[in-house]
């Protein structure tokens, strides 16, 4: 089995901090595995023997994606509403009295 290559994976590691990069030996030789650390980034997981590879696997995830704009939630109107209190009518006045 050759040596691990330690100074790659240490610059793999700084250069993508979203992933947990590791070596694994597989058949004689060392495979690179990063996986990602928080939900929703991509790729998940990139296993591959060559750091270019790697690299550039994991730098097509590291531009920035256009964000699309969201559906809204149910139940959440387009604009806010304005809750009109309504107040009970006056009590009619009573005969005779000020007019």
């Amino acid at each position: 089995m050759s040596t691990p290559p330690d100074a790659t994976l240490a610059a793999l590691r700084q250069e993508f901090p979203g992933y947990r990069v590791w070596l694994e030996p597989a058949y004689g030789r060392y495979r690179f595995v990063a996986r990602r650390l928080h939900p929703g980034t991509r790729p998940h997981t990139v296993i591959t023997s060559d750091p270019a590879e790697l690299r550039a696997a994991l730098a097509v995830a590291a531009r920035p994606r256009p964000v699309a704009a969201s559906p809204r939630p149910r139940g959440v109107p387009e604009a806010p509403q304005v809750n009109h209190t309504v107040h009970p009518a006056a009590p009619p006045a009573a005969p005779g009295g000020p007019a």
